[in-house]
């Protein structure tokens, strides 16, 4: 079940979130003032090698945090102009809150959100990974890695085999994301050919995922901005 945090349990979930990332840390906010507390989490999140995506949405960015932000290692920036909403999440967890990741806010204003366990609030997590997917479709990348000098980004990568899986039954097949069903579960599809019908597993890595024929790989497989 989701938890009700108050201004000081947003500060206090948002840090926890980018402390125990294992894969990644994406931060959605219009405005960005980042404290020097977090910034030096994402400091330390940055040099273990996790990718760091962060979408903003007001061109009123200074200088200093916009090269602060580009310093980081493995850091992936996107403008949204039209971007409202505010949410932080990694791998296992999200804060969907009011509170943009401004230092002002943190320290003045009165704000409130939700933190959600994906194991437990598995629909809620999923609905707002896609929609944050949306938004960075829409959105404009600003800056990326360097990949010379971004070791660690690049190591942690994996080079994709040739076999995927059916996003049904997971069971193995030749990977094409055109294709990702088996035999025997594509004669079922086909009969109602339903290009969003919910599945089970990512086609290219086979991990229990939501996954549909139009969207057959998890975010990790099928985003650029989780790769």
């Amino acid at each position: 079940m989701a938890e009700f945090l108050t201004t000081r349990g947003v500060s206090f979930k948002l840090e926890d979130i980018i402390i125990n990332a294992k894969e990644h840390v994406t931060l959605v906010s219009p405005y960005l003032k980042i404290s020097q507390d977090l910034y030096t989490r994402l400091i330390d999140a940055s040099n273990r090698g996790l990718r760091i995506n962060i979408i903003y949405g007001k061109d009123n960015l200074s200088s200093q945090q916009h090269q602060d932000i580009t310093n980081l290692n493995s850091v992936f920036l996107f403008f949204c102009q039209n971007l409202h909403a505010k949410c932080y999440f990694n791998e296992s967890h999200m804060i969907i809150t009011s509170m943009n990741m401004y230092d002002f806010s943190e320290r003045n204003n009165r704000e409130m959100g939700v933190f959600i366990d994906k194991n437990l609030d598995s629909d809620i997590y999923r609905k707002t990974i896609s929609e944050v997917d949306s938004i960075i479709d829409s959105a404009i990348l600003e800056e990326q890695p360097n990949k010379n000098n971004n070791t660690k980004l690049n190591k942690a990568k994996k080079e994709k085999d040739s076999s995927g899986h059916c996003i049904r039954c997971n069971i193995e097949i030749p990977h094409n994301p055109e294709r990702p069903y088996c035999y025997s579960c594509f004669s079922i599809w086909s009969q109602f050919e339903n290009i969003d019908y919910d599945e089970n597993y990512c086609h290219s890595c086979g991990s229990q995922n939501y996954s549909t024929m139009r969207k057959p790989q998890c975010r990790k497989c099928w985003s650029p901005v989780y790769m």
